[in-house]
């Protein structure tokens, strides 16, 4: 009865695994790739307010804050996170010109701009 237990549990732990590998999870910030933008969600701010990227780079914002936060567009769907827990990132590439401005879903007064040339 107890080897049959423990591979119950080894089989269940290697699922919930797969399930966070395939369908899951925000990247962590050892993942962002290098030469593109990081900005740290940290003290209920955006680190980096304004931001000036070329179209076709790609920003990452990294949550070192404990409490859950987004990046949310204020206009439109460009930039829409989910809620980001604390060592989670949410990364965009921006594909157009424009300026894209944005916020936190749950601290609305945290906000921040990119400007895409």
């Amino acid at each position: 009865m107890k080897k049959g237990m423990i591979i119950v549990i080894i089989v269940l732990v290697a699922l919930i695994a797969a399930g966070f590998y395939f369908f899951g999870g925000s990247n962590t910030e050892e993942e962002i790739p290098s030469g593109n933008y990081k900005i740290e969600i940290i003290g209920f701010a955006f680190a980096q307010q304004e931001l000036k990227v070329k179209v076709g780079d790609t920003v990452s914002w990294v949550n070192k804050d404990s409490a859950k936060h987004t990046v949310t567009s204020d206009n439109g769907n460009e930039l829409d996170s989910e809620l980001l827990s604390k060592g989670e990132i949410y990364s965009h590439t921006f594909n157009g010109i424009g300026v894209f401005e944005y916020h936190c879903t749950p601290h609305p007064y945290m906000t921040g701009r990119i400007i895409v040339e």
